[in-house]
């Protein structure tokens, strides 16, 4: 079963990174730029210089309800939603070489 849902998750990484949608050509960079560090080192510095990062989400998603049940589910006082971002996004740009 374990290398079952191992391949359809490989099936489905595969398929996500071959186009976002139809007709839609994405370009591959040439790789993470060696100037910048993994997402968890820069996030367990005591300090950290941020930037704002405006973004829209699809209301579909219910992306705000999801992290708020989750913060509770988890007895989270404070969820760090720029932190979360900040991961997904790095994570995503780097599979793309960028």
């Amino acid at each position: 079963m374990r290398t079952d849902v191992s391949r359809a998750h490989q099936e489905q990484d595969a398929q996500s990174q071959e186009a976002p949608s139809e007709g839609t050509a994405w370009a591959q960079g040439s790789g993470r730029p060696k100037d910048i560090p993994e997402a968890a080192v820069v996030l367990n510095q005591r300090i950290i210089a941020r930037e704002s990062l405006d973004s829209s989400v699809p209301a579909a998603l219910k992306l705000k309800k999801r992290l708020k049940r989750f913060a509770l589910d988890n007895e989270l006082d404070h969820l760090p939603i720029g932190d979360i971002v900040s991961v997904a996004l790095d994570e995503w740009l780097t599979t793309r070489g960028f």
